[in-house]
């Protein structure tokens, strides 16, 4: 039997006369559309002014440009940038015809105004009041900050010059999960806000200190923030000059992916447990029945105390409380805190809650504040770069706020940390303190926090590891099917 076929003959001769009529038709069309663009004198297109894009067009753009965004964790990936630009200059370009479209990207200086940023870039005063109007309801332009990237859009029409250069838009993330979008449609404007699809989950974290605390908790998944608020709870307790490689650590924390599994934002510590040199320490949040938020012992004793001992992350010991031999002054005296050396610009943090007795240049102290607490007890701390936001005489403060950054003002050799306690006009050792602790939990209390206690002990034992690893106490048989799901769907991917 021979290999021809006549209906499979029929069929290539079907397809080709499809195509060739196709590709005559759409010749015949441009031919067409030439004729009449140079029809009129001097080449004038005699066709209407193209519109803009639909309400359609531009919902389904933005909607885009949000679903661009789903991978980002804090700064976008290379291709989720790529796709959210290409998104977001397709909305300003898909009328038909439409000419020269520029965008330009501005970072937010300190001082500006929306208003200010999109005239200096060069759009009219009354159309640019127009776009803040048309943003108003789904953003407050006092919300804009220093420091926020904004990508502005202009256009000039079809067969116009410069001078009829006008808005056509701007775009911009206020936070990692929204994007933002005005954009033109006729002579007015229209907002639209695009949000990610997010995932509330915890997950746990569990391993031992190998080079350092930090590294070792984002080798196992941990994220930078939860590490540093890891170092606040335990910085209660812990004297992290004596951790040691071996020391355990184990810990669960809220956060929220996308839907690629991307972690977008993290939330709180709910459980910590760490086994240093001395007895391990287990903490649970809790949230008291007067509202206080805190950090328990299983037998409900707060973790906080009166006062931290060191109120500045990732510094070292450079000078000890005592007599010393001062280097800039050359004598024998008293130092009546501890130095710690660390980083220019490093931030630091109030010891306790109190309220701000001073905050300015104080002689051979530099940048000086002192806050005065309760019992007492008052802190200071001198050198400073620079002030925190909001620190002056009669600020009230809590533990762990930031009041200023290291640095060398006044008299000092390095940037650094002078640091001091006093009570009752007393000077003490910071790092020798032995205060008690903010709260222990009545007997009315106890039951409520037994409860949370048991609740999060469980929720520790059931929740998958931040690093993919399986829950503690899964089936080993299911976690054998999923191990093999897992490997199926990745040799799938190949």
């Amino acid at each position: 039997m021979s290999g021809f076929d006549v209906r499979l003959d029929d069929a290539r001769r079907s397809r080709t006369l499809v195509f060739f009529a196709t590709l005559s038709l759409g010749l015949i069309i441009v031919l067409g559309a030439l004729l009449l663009r140079f029809s009129s004198p001097g080449g004038a297109s005699l066709q209407a002014p193209p519109e803009p894009a639909s309400a359609d067009a531009i919902e389904a753009l933005a909607e885009a440009a949000g679903d661009a965004g789903d991978g980002i964790t804090g700064a976008p990936s290379l291709d989720t940038a790529r796709a959210v630009i290409e998104a977001e200059h397709a909305l300003f370009t898909a009328a038909p015809l439409r000419a020269a479209v520029e965008s330009l990207d501005i970072t937010v200086r300190a001082g500006q105004t929306l208003a200010s940023v999109l005239t200096d870039a060069g759009a009219d005063r009354v159309e640019a009041a127009r776009a803040i109007a048309a943003l108003d309801p789904v953003f407050s332009v006092r919300g804009l900050r220093a420091g926020q990237d904004l990508t502005i859009f202009f256009e000039t029409p079809a067969g116009g010059d410069e001078t009829q250069r006008r808005l056509a838009g701007l775009s911009f993330r206020p936070d990692v999960e929204r994007t933002l979008t005005v954009a033109r449609s006729g002579d007015r404007f229209r907002a639209r806000e695009a949000s990610l699809t997010l995932q509330r989950e915890f997950v746990r974290v569990r391993g031992e200190v190998s080079s350092s605390l930090y590294m070792s908790a984002i080798e196992q998944g941990a994220t930078d923030r939860i590490v540093v608020e890891l170092a606040g709870i335990l910085g209660y307790a812990v004297d992290f000059r004596t951790i040691q490689p071996g020391d355990a650590f184990d810990f669960v924390y809220e956060r929220e992916v996308n839907r690629n599994g991307d972690t977008v934002r993290t939330g709180e510590i709910v459980y910590v447990n760490f086994a240093g040199r001395g007895s391990p320490i287990e903490y649970f949040r809790y949230t008291a029945p007067d509202g206080e938020v805190g950090y328990y012992t299983g037998e409900g004793e707060a973790a906080q105390r009166l006062l931290m001992r060191m109120p500045v992350n990732g510094a070292r010991i450079s000078s000890s409380f005592g007599m010393r031999f001062h280097p800039i002054h050359q004598v024998n005296r008293p130092h009546n805190g501890t130095d710690f050396a660390a980083p220019r610009g490093t931030p630091i943090m109030a010891a306790g809650n109190g309220v701000v007795e001073r905050a300015n240049w104080f002689g051979g102290y530099g940048n000086y504040v002192s806050i005065r607490h309760a019992n007492g007890y008052l802190t200071a701390y001198a050198h400073l770069q620079a002030f925190g936001r909001g620190i002056r005489s009669g600020a009230r403060v809590t533990q762990g706020q930031v009041i200023g950054y290291v640095g060398c003002t006044g008299s000092c050799t390095g940037p650094h940390l002078h640091y001091e306690v006093h009570q009752n006009g007393r000077p003490l050792n910071p790092m020798r303190l032995d205060l008690p602790t903010g709260r222990r939990l009545t007997a009315d209390e106890l039951p409520g926090f037994i409860a949370e206690r048991d609740r999060l002990m469980t929720l520790r034992d059931s929740v998958m590891f931040a690093n993919g690893a399986p829950p503690a106490n899964a089936d080993p048989a299911l976690v054998m099917l999923a191990a093999r799901a897992a490997s199926a769907a990745a040799s799938g991917s190949r």
